[in-house]
């Protein structure tokens, strides 16, 4: 009888092991765009074109800075990006960041950068984490910006 609690408690102790580990070496997914803030509205309008071939970075640091994890990728054709992280970083301030613009539209702007949480201990059962979008400016404005901005009652007028 001894003999079978003691395998069953060692099939036990190795089922924990196994679901503690199950995410040790797994990747996540970064995933988000990359677009030209033309007519400095913060956020993306139906002028605002992707940017392709603009480079984004994730990186995670521990409590004391060190870097732990970098890896870059360059936006598609339609400005999106998939940066794959590996292994858990539940305790690491990770970050997806724009690092270069291909494009005349290469201005940072508050919207390049955001906080990317990689853990699997926090409810998210996916491995895609979400971020962004990020963009640039360009040093002129497009020529639609007004009528743009109009479509939005950004200027305040009341009808």
């Amino acid at each position: 009888m001894a003999n079978i609690s003691a395998f069953f408690g060692l099939i036990a102790l190795l089922a924990l092991l196994g679901v503690a580990n199950a995410h040790a070496g797994h990747n996540f997914y970064v995933t988000g765009k990359v677009y030209c803030d033309n007519c400095a509205a913060g956020y993306p309008t139906r002028i605002s074109p992707p940017i392709p071939g603009a480079t984004v970075a994730v990186e995670c640091k521990d409590r004391a800075g060190k870097r732990l994890f970098y890896n870059e990728q360059s936006t598609d054709n339609n400005g999106l990006f998939n940066i794959a992280v590996q292994g858990e970083h539940e305790h690491d301030a990770c970050e997806a960041f724009t690092v270069s613009s291909p494009t005349s539209c290469n201005i940072p702007t508050d919207s390049s950068r955001g906080p990317v949480f990689l853990t699997h201990n926090n409810g998210i059962n996916s491995d895609e984490r979400k971020t962004g979008p990020f963009a640039y400016r360009s040093t002129t404005t497009h020529s639609a910006c007004q009528a743009v901005m109009a479509e939005y009652n950004i200027y305040g007028d009341s009808d």
